[in-house]
């Protein structure tokens, strides 16, 4: 009986697995046979209906592995240009996932995918993107959901995604785009939307993108960047319900980017960002700069924390800059270059309604050489590098006010210190071109901050031309350092030599030896610029006049001589004044201009010039009293002043030459003799050597005389009538007064003479302490001048043995 069941059991099992090796057979041919043909004709088919050729070469489906393999797919729209082209794809899925009710892939591999994301030319509407085509057709043809059923969450997970030797190449003809990647590769690893307690709530999983050597061009800019090597790797998590995190860590070439972001449901951001040896150079394509830039150098160190909550954007933490080298397209040398830059513990705020806001504890740079060059149209290299294109700054100009105020920035710095730098200084306008070095330069700057009205102390120090020195203090505003400044420099023992390139520009003439220091103040306030510049001249001596010279030659040899003292030094000190707004300003050239001011009067109006250079006042040389042969007091003090300074130039000569103004003077001079006339006759004599009072013809005296002068000048019968017609009074004398100065004759000698005798005048004030100048001083010809504010000037010329 057991014998039996046994062998009827036998035979079940050997029919129920003949069974299953048919079915499983038939399953495998129709895997093999029927369903490859069947999934192309519905996948052609679908194509259609979207508007788009789908096809593949080969299918191949293993069902028991539930692996498929598909074979030169190629996704083409309407105008027969193909979106995606993928050599070789494998996806396997798992047997042990789908039993449980979740979509798990063991693998999904993608060989040689390329893909094309191009804009098309949209007549008349807004073009969109050939992907963003492709799926609106797929939508459209979506069949209706309905929204009363419930959705159910769908676990999906992959243990490994690999896309190898991919390409991808985007085009925009509109904006002059087209950019191919190649080579780029992707892995991704445990990739889940459920976390590890098995809540469907976000992505899980590792991740890398290989995407190699890339030169792309940046939207919008213009400009190329370029990577020799460019990979991405990190993580995704949930840390919390709303929360996804992601680890993103870049490799830029040998630099590394670590990353860990917080992406919130409330739409907030947080993020820790480490940047370690990261070069700069891909980076400079991005400044905006006029001409092309290269580095030699320049690596990035950082730790920043990021946080972005609805408009607010913050970021803060230390940078640091080693090793930069820059340098402009064309050049051999440096535009700048440090070894160190150091921004410690700042603070970067940006928001819609506050605008942005940067704060620095820390700002230090280490060894900066900058190469500071003026070309020979008289523009700098930062000018030609940086300004804004006019129709930039129009642009600018025409934005709405309340735009300008969003684009507000505002800077506060604690502290700035530049330590052991250099600046490379040339003219290139100047010919021979002026070169000039500072080094050992150090300047520290407290408290920068671009607040209206808020001044930062500076200080700096330096080696000027190898063997001068430099020191400065004072006080500027960031805000508008032109406008608003305090500040003092001195530069001592600065070899004058260095400045020969100017000197022989302006002046003509080469300087062979000689020490200069310097002393300057300048201060401005609101635009209002006053500079003091002290200049202390030792042992100069003049080389060879510059052949050929077109400029107005200075007569340095004679400043020199006439300004040197007994120890070989000349001590000068020149003001400056000026408005920083006008379109013309330049605080060099308004220096320039004085000193060439008052070398060229050196010879010709030595009362002036000197009297600017050596504190004798007097801007405007020495006048004569209209219509007189007199000085005002300051004027015989500044002439005794300069009679005793001529005594210590035994080598110089001085030549005095009368002047009168033909009509001031003459009118003047009537006036003068009709007024000793009437203070003669009422019986005030006066000396000619003494000023004339003002008349008040309310005296009874002074009245009598003016009849008696009136009588002998026009006459007692004129005088007569006068009288009786004329109503008694102050009109009546001022009428009379008017008359008698009319009256009296004065001519071409009489003007001569007065002229004359103001020389004569001037050499005896000179002359008074100083008898010895007697042989020195020579009057010259009479000469017609025109007469200024402070009366007649007075013509002098110099002249040395």
């Amino acid at each position: 009986m057991i014998s039996f069941n046994f062998s009827i059991i036998r035979t079940w099992l050997i029919r129920i697995a003949g069974i299953l090796l048919a079915l499983t057979f038939v399953f495998w041919a129709a895997c093999h046979l029927w369903i490859p043909g069947a999934i192309k004709n519905a996948t052609e088919s679908y194509g259609k209906k979207i508007g788009y050729d789908i096809s593949y070469q080969n299918l191949s489906i293993s069902p028991l592995r539930l692996r498929v393999e598909l074979d030169g797919l190629a996704l083409v729209d309407q105008q027969k240009l193909k979106l995606l082209e993928l050599k070789r794809s494998v996806v396997m899925l798992k047997w042990s996932h789908l039993i449980i009710g979740e979509v798990g892939f063991d693998e999904i591999l993608f060989d040689e995918p390329s893909l094309l994301l191009e804009k098309q030319d949209a007549k008349g509407k807004s073009a969109l993107w050939n992907w963003q085509e492709l799926i609106t057709a797929i939508t459209r043809n979506l069949p209706p959901v309905d929204s009363s059923t419930p959705k159910k969450s769908i676990k999906i997970s992959i243990d490994q995604l690999k896309v190898t030797n991919g390409a991808f190449e985007i085009l925009d003809p509109k904006s002059n785009l087209h950019e191919q990647f190649k080579s780029l590769s992707v892995e991704l690893l445990n990739i889940a939307n459920y976390d590890k307690q098995g809540d469907v709530n976000g992505v899980r999983g590792q991740y890398g993108f290989n995407l190699g050597a890339l030169n792309f061009t940046l939207p919008g800019l213009n400009k190329k960047i370029a990577f020799k090597r460019f990979a991405v790797k990190g993580a995704l998590d949930n840390p919390a319900p709303d929360t996804l995190g992601a680890q993103i860590d870049l490799e830029i070439d040998d630099g590394r980017i670590s990353s860990h972001w917080d992406f919130r449901s409330d739409k907030s951001i947080t993020a820790r960002v480490q940047l370690e040896n990261v070069s700069i150079a891909p980076l400079i394509a991005l400044l905006p700069a006029n001409k092309e830039l290269l580095t030699q150098g320049g690596v990035i160190q950082s730790a920043v924390d990021v946080s972005l909550k609805g408009d607010e954007l913050v970021m803060s933490g230390d940078l640091h800059l080693q090793d930069l080298d820059l340098l402009e397209q064309g050049q051999k040398q440096s535009l700048i270059k440090w070894s160190s830059g150091d921004v410690n513990r700042f603070a970067y705020k940006r928001s819609k309604s506050s605008g942005a806001s940067l704060g620095i504890d820390e700002l230090s740079v280490s060894q900066p050489a900058l190469r500071f060059e003026i070309d020979e149209k008289g523009f700098s290299n930062f000018r030609r590098l940086f300004s804004k294109q006019e129709g930039e700054l129009a642009a600018v100009e025409k934005l709405p006010e309340g735009v300008k105020e969003k684009q507000s920035f505002s800077l506060d710095i604690k502290a700035l210190r530049l330590r052991d730098g250099e600046v490379q200084f040339s003219d290139l306008a100047m010919k021979p071109n002026f070169k000039v070095n500072l080094r050992k330069f150090n300047a520290s700057f407290a408290n920068i901050n671009n607040l209206p009205g808020h001044s930062t102390a500076m200080a700096m120090d330096g080696v000027l031309a190898e063997s001068g020195s430099l020191r400065g203090k004072g006080q500027i505003s960031f805000d508008d350092p032109r406008r608003n400044n305090d500040v003092t420099l001195n530069f001592k023992n600065v070899p004058l030599n260095a400045f020969n390139p100017a000197v022989m520009t302006f002046a003509g003439y080469q300087i062979a030896s000689g020490r200069v220091n310097l002393n300057l103040h300048y201060s401005a306030k609101d635009g209002e610029l006053k500079g003091n510049n002290q200049i202390v001249i030792k042992k100069i001596e003049l080389g060879e006049e510059v052949a050929d010279f077109q400029g107005k030659k200075l007569p340095l040899g004679l400043a020199i001589a006439l300004l040197e003292d007994s120890d070989d030094t000349i001590d000068v000190t020149i003001n400056i004044a000026g408005n920083v707004d006008s379109p013309e300003f330049s605080a060099s050239g308004l220096v320039w201009q004085a000193i060439s001011n008052v070398l060229t009067n050196v010879a010709t109006a030595p009362f002036r010039a000197l009297g600017a250079l050596l504190g004798m006042g007097a801007n405007d040389g020495v006048n004569a009293v209209l219509g007189e042969a007199l000085f005002l007091p300051p004027d015989q003090d500044r002439l005794e002043k300069f009679g005793d300074f001529l005594a210590k130039k035994p080598h110089a000569t001085l030549e005095l030459a009368g002047t009168y103004d033909p009509n001031s003077d003459k009118v003047a001079l009537a006036r003068a003799i009709a007024d000793r006339a009437i203070l003669k006759a009422a019986g005030m004599n006066i000396s000619p050597q003494d000023f004339i009072p003002t008349l008040d013809f309310s005296d009874a005296k002074l009245q009598s005389g003016l009849k008696s002068a009136y009588a002998q000048y026009v006459g007692r019968i004129k005088l007569g009538q006068r009288l009786i017609s004329l109503p008694e009074g102050a009109a009546r004398s001022e009428q009379l007064h008017a008359e008698l100065i009319a009256s009296i004759p004065v001519t071409d000698e009489d003007l001569i003479t007065l002229a004359k005798n103001r020389a004569k005048l001037a050499s005896d004030f000179m002359v008074k302490g100083n008898p010895a100048l007697q042989d020195r001083i020579k009057l010259g010809e009479v000469k017609t001048v025109s007469a200024g504010k402070e009366g007649i000037p007075l013509e002098v010329e110099l002249r040395i043995k």
